[in-house]
């Protein structure tokens, strides 16, 4: 284990975390309205959206495996100049699929640094801890997210679209920068498997491991939710539908992350108090109801209203599930059941957009917001009735065997 500090962890990987998220931000209120003024369909706008998880996906397996081979920190340092090189690029584009090559290699670069982020922190992150900790985490990543779309609505509003991607390079670069100087690698973060393969018996494993799956159904959700409604579908309601400015767009899309911030905190001790599971389905529940009440606004001070409700609902919809993968992974290669997991959450992010845009061509903006609260709901459902909690407290309470999750079976390799 390395040596922690409060210090070393703000550093090290708090502030990085807040930069590439600020940054993220920044393009989020203006990314589907700068792929419309190529002139393409709401479906190619989503696409502009799911690219951007693709080159995720692409990366999340093979990223988990190198993480493990070569360690965390060099993963999380070439992230950082791949994404930051290729958010220059985008705002160069004279053209939609120029820009979708773009945006794909920014996923590209985006999947090796979040996945050996979150390696990093599986690394070294003790289950009584998780929660709170996540939500510390959490809330560097959300002054960056909230911050973010009002900073970039007024970039878009000073020197046009183009501009947000600018910014995004510098603050890609300045997370680049303190990683390389501030990251410290765990002593025994390659030791556990060193070779450049995906070995097939850690996969399966992960794949009939009850908790970890669940977790994996979680952030599969999560990803859904944020790039099919929040980052898609919301922002072209609010400019189609209600006929908000980006600046306009830019502050609603804030209150989400406003109302995540006050509360990630708190939900991180509750995390680690009352388990992963109340908190993955009670976030579920408050999200779908804030899609229900979207088509209802009509009106800039409702749709910030209803983002209040969705900030709520989506509070613990990032660390419950990563606490619970990690919790059920305990004896996994780190890097590869992070890869795996992301793998999940990517997928979401891909589909997300994709599906929603599709059923805004044919059936309007406003019938993707159902859409996505009956799968949300579903999702929720499934996960109450069949989900099985992995906090190591509240398993021996309720009498359920004491062996670690994710620990390989006898005779396992």
């Amino acid at each position: 284990m390395i040596d922690r500090s409060r210090t070393s962890d703000i550093l090290s990987i708090y502030v990085p975390s807040f930069f590439i998220f600020v940054g993220m931000g920044i393009v989020s209120p203006v990314l589907a309205i700068y792929a419309t003024s190529f002139g393409v369909s709401f479906a190619l706008v989503s696409l502009a959206i799911s690219i951007y998880a693709v080159g995720r996906l692409v990366m999340d397996f093979p990223a988990g495996i190198l993480a493990d081979h070569f360690g965390r920190k060099p993963l999380m340092v070439v992230g950082c100049a791949i994404l930051s090189v290729f958010a220059f690029l985008s705002a160069t584009a004279d053209n939609f699929w120029l820009f979708l090559v773009y945006r794909f290699f920014q996923g590209f670069g985006s999947s090796l640094w979040m996945t050996s982020r979150t390696t990093l922190l599986a690394d070294i992150l003790k289950p009584e801890e998780r929660g709170r900790v996540l939500g510390y985490f959490q809330s560097f990543t959300l002054i960056g997210q909230a911050a973010g779309p009002t900073i970039g609505g007024i970039i878009a509003e000073s020197w046009g679209l183009r501009a947000n991607f600018y910014f995004y390079t510098v603050a890609g670069l300045i997370s680049m920068l303190l990683s390389y100087f501030f990251i410290k690698e765990p002593g025994e973060a390659k030791s556990r498997h060193g070779g450049l393969s995906l070995p097939k018996g850690i996969v399966k494993r992960l794949l009939v491991n009850k908790g970890f799956m669940f977790a994996a159904a979680a952030s599969f959700m999560s990803f859904f939710l944020m790039s099919g409604v929040r980052q898609t579908t919301l922002p072209l309601y609010a400019d189609i539908v209600v006929g908000l400015d980006p600046a306009g767009i830019g502050m609603m899309l804030s209150c989400i992350t406003i109302m995540n911030m006050i509360l990630t905190i708190p939900v991180g001790y509750g995390i680690d108090l009352l388990g992963r599971k109340p908190i993955i389905v009670g976030s579920m529940i408050m999200s779908a109801l804030a899609c229900i009440l979207f088509p209802q606004a009509n009106s800039f001070i409702l749709l910030c209203a209803v983002a209040l409700v969705m900030g709520v609902g989506s509070s613990g919809a990032n660390q419950a599930p990563l606490a619970m993968a990690t919790d059920a992974t305990i004896s996994e290669p780190h890097g590869i059941s992070m890869g795996i997991f992301r793998f999940f959450g990517d997928m979401g992010s891909l589909i997300g957009p994709v599906l929603l845009g599709v059923i805004a061509d044919g059936s309007g903006l406003v019938i993707t917001f159902y859409v996505m609260a009956a799968i949300i709901l579903v999702n929720a459902g499934a996960i109450f009735l069949f989900g099985e909690e992995t906090l190591p407290s509240k398993r021996k309470k309720s009498g359920e065997p004491g062996v670690p999750l994710g620990a390989p079976p006898p005779g396992a390799g």
